[in-house]
């Protein structure tokens, strides 16, 4: 029998030599296999057939080899292993009836990994300050008559923009995909050619600039397309470099993975197999995790990020960023949240070295959960937990989104959290986006639509507005059914036509609702010029306001020397406050009703409409 020092310092040598790169994954799991026997025959008291050696390893080695089978192990293996050992792996490979043996793969998984990055600084927050408008390219505006909303289309449609209001845009995916959405990539640096070139992409970036507007676009990072070439190639051959890009472990490898009972959070499968073998894929198979515990593909995210940033796009919406480590992808991992971070200030500390005003948002959705420590990373993520309590309180027409707090003292508890973990922070405010259905179909009716608009846009933070709720748009799922065309209105040759849209025949066009001072644009239009006229609403702090009624809130705004209370009846008939409720203040005006009665002053109580929204500003 083979030495089992001699073994030990073989796979050890063959394990420094395959972090840099040299090694495959051949000859460590030969070796595994070779000192599993060995060890086997030791503890029967079967000898080794060698004797000990001068330097008295044994000790060492076998405390090592512990190690070894509790699966702390690299799995890459010598591409010059010779033809015989080759023929020994293949044939192990090949045997569908192999026992897994604990500790030991049948791919290069990077199983544990650590990763140290500089904690992000951030400082002002002032440049990045605005309000963002979602834009699905695909439906937006058609510049060329094939029916597909494009990049020139978005151009041509600037002024339109900037004359609503709106300071800066997030694109939905723009790179090469295989699906309509885009969040399946297939090229990470090519655009996707239904939208255009790369000079239109220029092209629109100089003009926004140009504008004094913003442009960030979609970064889908966490997994890529079943027909990327990196994962094409990684399922077509275990030794390809793109192997370790993704996360495979063996069939029977149950330690790693339970393909039946792990997963996601909504309660799909991640485990998706492919011959012998398994992937991760958070998102179901077509998507394939990328295994960030594999340097290369940090590496090529960065690249990614740099080439947009070089083309000068102002930042990133990162998609998906609280499932980088995602649940059940490595058990041996005892923090998902902290490598997700740990990564995530990686991700901006490069960013920061090619623009250092970079604006990077996060995707940070688990249900409700508020996800507090995302903030430190980003310069704003998506508050769904707001968002959330904010429909379900217009929904029901109760102050209160569930049990406990009302709506005003629930954001001032999450307002704090924030300001707990990194104050320069611009929470992402809004009431839907591409992944849910939109406002008025979530609360059947355009009064209560506007009234979801009239809270987040006077939310502390930067307000994000899908592209068509400003027109009223409805949309329920499926999702093709929330991503349905804009509606330029008439005869428009902008108008896109890729989709059917069957719950719009009776919402009116762009055309007709700029002549409206009715319509929900103008509403939109007018809330947008109230929040940039009135630094309280900007950029002010946010302080909840104590009210004992049942379908009523209010909160304090204020900053530069302005003072405003906001006051929302979110019930169907009329409410009548008492202001003393609110503390010690005078009404100095009303700045903004959405009923349309402003200007009055000296109040001692407030009377509002149903659904009815206030600002009133208030004297020392």
């Amino acid at each position: 029998m083979v030495c089992y020092n001699v073994l030990w310092r073989e796979y050890r040598r063959n394990e420094k030599v395959l972090k840099k790169k040299v090694l495959k994954q051949n000859n460590l799991l030969r070796l595994q296999k070779r000192l599993a026997v060995v060890m086997l025959a030791l503890t029967l008291g079967l000898g080794t057939g060698c004797g000990k050696t001068d330097d008295g390893a044994d000790g060492a080695a076998s405390s090592e080899a512990e190690t070894l089978a509790d699966g702390q192990t690299n799995d890459q293996t010598d591409a010059g292993a010779s033809e015989e050992d080759g023929q020994e792996s293949k044939k192990a490979t090949e045997d569908k009836d192999e026992p897994y043996v604990e500790g030991t793969y049948s791919s290069d998984s990077y199983d544990v990994a650590e990763f140290t990055a500089e904690t992000r600084k951030k400082t002002d927050e002032e440049g990045n300050r605005g309000v963002y408008y979602e834009i699905f390219v695909r439906s937006f505006a058609d510049s060329d008559g094939d029916g597909i909303g494009d990049l020139n289309g978005i151009t041509e449609k600037l002024d339109y923009l900037q004359k609503l209001g709106i300071d800066g845009i997030w694109l939905m995916p723009i790179t090469a995909s295989d699906t309509y959405h885009g969040y399946s990539v297939t090229d990470y640096m090519t655009v996707n050619p239904d939208y255009g070139t790369e000079d239109d992409l220029k092209r629109l970036l100089d003009e926004a600039h140009s504008r004094g507007m913003k442009v960030i676009m979609d970064l889908v990072i966490n997994h890529t397309s079943i027909n990327h070439p990196w994962f094409q190639a990684a399922k077509s051959d275990e030794n390809s470099e793109y192997r370790d890009y993704y996360r495979w472990v063996y069939k029977t490898d149950k330690k790693d993975c339970n393909h039946l009972l792990d997963k996601s959070s909504w309660g799909d499968m991640v485990w998706h197999q492919e011959g012998d073998f398994y992937y991760y894929g958070v998102f179901g198979a077509d998507m394939p995790d990328l295994n960030y515990n594999n340097p290369d593909v940090r590496q090529a995210a960065k690249d990614a990020a740099g080439h947009f940033l070089e083309l000068g796009l102002d930042g990133f919406r990162m998609d998906a960023a609280v499932h980088i480590y995602g649940a059940h992808e490595f058990k041996q991992q005892e923090d998902s949240e902290a490598a997700n971070i740990t990564w995530w200030n990686e991700f901006a500390g490069y960013c920061e070295s090619i623009n250092p005003d970079v604006y990077l948002v996060g995707e940070v959705w688990q249900d409700d959960k508020v996800l507090e420590n995302y903030v430190q990373p980003f310069d704003t993520k998506f508050d769904f937990a707001i968002q959330q309590k904010i429909l379900n309180c217009v929904q029901k027409g109760m102050a209160v989104p569930g049990f406990g707090d009302s709506l005003s003292v629930a954001i001032e508890n999450i307002q704090n959290k924030y300001d707990g973990v990194d104050v320069n922070y611009l929470n992402g405010v809004f009431g839907a986006n591409h992944d849910q259905d939109r406002i008025a179909s979530s609360v059947n009716s355009l009064d209560k639509a506007r009234q979801i608009a009239a809270v987040y846009m006077t939310l502390p933070g930067n307000p994000y507005i899908y592209y068509g709720e400003e027109l009223g748009m409805y949309g329920s799922k499926p999702d093709e059914m929330i991503r349905t065309p804009f509606l330029w209105g008439g005869d428009s040759t902008y108008n896109t036509s890729w989709e059917k849209d069957d719950q719009n025949a009776e919402t009116k066009g762009l055309d007709q609702q700029m002549k409206d001072p009715d319509s929900m644009y103008s509403y939109y239009k007018t809330l947008i010029a109230l929040r940039k006229d009135n630094p309280a609403l900007m950029k002010g702090n946010y302080r909840a306001a104590a009210l004992t009624s049942d379908s009523v809130i209010a909160y304090f705004r204020e900053a530069d020397g302005q003072k405003l209370l906001v006051v929302h009846n979110f019930a169907e008939g009329d409410q009548t406050v008492s202001l003393a409720e609110c503390g010690d203040i005078t009404v100095t005006n009303v700045l903004y009703s959405s009923s349309g009665e402003t200007g009055v002053s000296d109040l001692s109580s407030v009377k509002l409409a149903g659904n009815e929204s206030v600002v009133l500003e208030l004297g020392e």
